[in-house]
């Protein structure tokens, strides 16, 4: 029987499960890092050392070639390469940014182009329109009330303290300096706002009364400065807390997504196209697509979700359903516990990329769906070989 060989070019969790695919299905897989590719010669170009390469490499064999590397930018060159040295070989290559797909078929008709994000999204939507069984006899639910920071009552504090200093320097000049009650508040006024009519003065009183206006002069000014700057910043720091979407929502049955990276990005798209209501938690406010969302409906809290207080200012007691897609296991295993410890029957997505760390997390820590892009995304690239083989050999 003639020998199946399928070249892949990259490494990673997408590269791990296909190669593991096709062992199974009895094909031989050869691997290429870039590091061998850039190495293989001191002064050549990339289509040199490719050419390089497959010279060791019975082309007649090799069924497929698969660019798999988690950079775009690599997989683009290599496409640019491997078309200029005329193989015929069919290519599957993965890209996350769909703005070259339409330039790069004409480039090469053989080349094949999957999005594995916007492959693995669907499945991940779907996990929540699935029943599924809750052990909640296995959930120490949190049933505390979330430590939240307690206000500042500075102002407040230098508001008492003016009122009061105002209030005793009234009654001290109405009765040591004879000044009938309206006339003090007056003269207070006066000295505080420092307006400074002239109209009334303390060029004739004795010694302590000067003392006094100075004190109020300089106590007054000293406290309107701090209690004017302390209010602007209050405020000034609500309106940024604001923009990036820091604030308790009363949202109700809405779907959390944590993350918004490469399949975070295409799961928000897919809940939003099925009219659901969403809250992204970003932690990154400089990520390139939170505006793009705000835009089209969807709130963005900028924060940590591993935050208790974070997931409650987002009200996953009153949500759906919370999906965590950082590219981090870790990371998400303890939003996921988080969310589990504040809200016991909630419906809870964790992205995994060890397979075995997911079944483990369905059977300790209550969250039974745990899944991995790249499984699901893997099945697409094989399915690609597959059908290619199928009309290879099927006769004409």
């Amino acid at each position: 029987m003639k020998k199946k060989d399928v070249l892949i070019f990259g490494s990673g969790h997408l590269v791990f499960r296909l190669k593991k695919i096709l062992h199974t299905e009895g094909y031989h897989c050869i691997q290429c890092y870039d590091e061998k590719i850039n190495n293989i010669s001191v002064s050549g170009s990339i289509i040199d050392n490719l050419a390089h390469f497959f010279k060791d490499i019975n082309i007649e064999n090799v069924l497929m070639i698969y660019l798999l590397d988690d950079k775009d930018e690599n997989n683009l060159q290599l496409i640019i390469a491997l078309s200029s040295l005329k193989y015929n070989i069919p290519i599957t290559a993965s890209l996350f940014n769909e703005n070259f797909f339409s330039n790069l078929f004409k480039v090469n008709n053989n080349v094949t182009i999957i999005n594995p994000a916007k492959i693995a999204a669907p499945e991940f939507v779907e996990t929540l329109y699935k029943k599924y069984d809750m052990h909640g006899e296995n959930v120490q639910t949190n049933n505390h009330k979330v430590i939240e920071k307690k206000p500042d009552y500075l102002i407040k504090k230098l508001l008492v303290l003016l009122l009061t200093l105002s209030v005793a320097c009234i009654g001290y000049f109405h009765y040591f300096e004879h000044m009938t009650w309206i006339n003090a508040v007056y003269f207070v006024v006066v000295i505080i706002t420092t307006v400074g009519f002239g109209d009334l003065n303390l060029l004739a009183s004795s010694d302590i009364s000067k003392i006094i206006g100075v004190i109020l002069m300089l106590g007054s000014t000293i406290l309107i400065w701090m209690i004017f700057s302390l209010t602007i910043d209050y405020f000034l720091k609500n309106r940024i807390q604001l923009a990036l979407g820091r604030k308790k929502y009363h949202t109700k049955n809405h779907v959390i997504v944590c993350g918004l990276g490469r399949l975070g990005y295409f799961i928000v798209e897919e809940l939003l196209k099925r009219d659901k209501k969403v809250i992204i938690i970003e932690i990154n406010e400089e990520a390139k697509h939170v505006d793009y969302f705000r835009s089209i409906g969807a709130d963005v809290y900028i924060g940590d979700a591993r935050s208790e207080k974070v997931l409650s200012d987002v009200n996953i007691k009153h949500s759906a359903a919370l999906i965590s897609v950082i590219n981090n296991d870790a990371l998400n295993i303890e939003i996921g516990l988080h969310a589990r410890t504040l809200y016991a029957t909630m419906k809870i997505v964790l992205r995994i990329f060890d397979e075995d760390i997911a079944v483990e997390i369905k059977n300790m820590l209550n969250i039974q769906l745990a899944m991995s892009n790249s499984a699901i995304a893997s099945k697409s690239f094989f399915n690609e070989l597959k059908k290619y083989d199928h009309e290879k050999h099927s006769p004409q």
